[in-house]
């Protein structure tokens, strides 16, 4: 009878912490945002999400999961309420030399990530934090500007 009840425990120990990964997706997004937006030149893909308000206070914007990758998103310097996030998506010629100092500038291809959630080709995963705790909010129909 024990050996039983211990299955059946695990079984649902394990039912419970499968779930843990969807129970950080949040309903509710974390700021007001509009449209969100990429643009890809030169081997480059620049991710735009304008924000109309955001506590900065309580909740901080981390990372974008976007097309199979992950970068830091941070608030665009130029653009008041505009949050931007690199992407390398072409490897670029490298500097091949003898001398270190010539290979200095080379950029490193980013390398794909898998999101914690799994999201579609025209989706993004926004990680931030909000009261020290990690949270995850999809971001739907985003679209290539030229």
């Amino acid at each position: 009878m024990k050996p039983a009840y211990f299955i059946f425990s695990i079984i649902i120990f394990s039912m419970f912490t499968n779930c843990r990964s969807h129970k950080d997706l949040q309903e509710e997004a974390p700021a007001q945002f509009q449209q969100a937006y990429y643009v890809s030149d030169k081997g480059q893909m620049t991710f735009f999400l304008p924000v109309i308000a955001i506590q900065n206070n309580r909740v901080e914007l981390k990372n974008i999961y976007f097309k199979g990758l992950k970068s830091p998103i941070v608030k665009d310097e130029n653009v008041q309420n505009r949050y931007t996030a690199i992407f390398n998506v072409k490897q670029s010629d490298f500097v091949m030399s003898s001398d270190p100092k010539e290979e200095y500038g080379n950029k490193m291809p980013q390398r794909p990530v898998e999101s914690p959630i799994k999201i579609e080709k025209n989706q993004a995963l926004l990680e931030y934090q909000e009261d020290k705790e990690i949270k995850y909010y999809l971001l739907d129909n985003i679209e290539e500007r030229k």
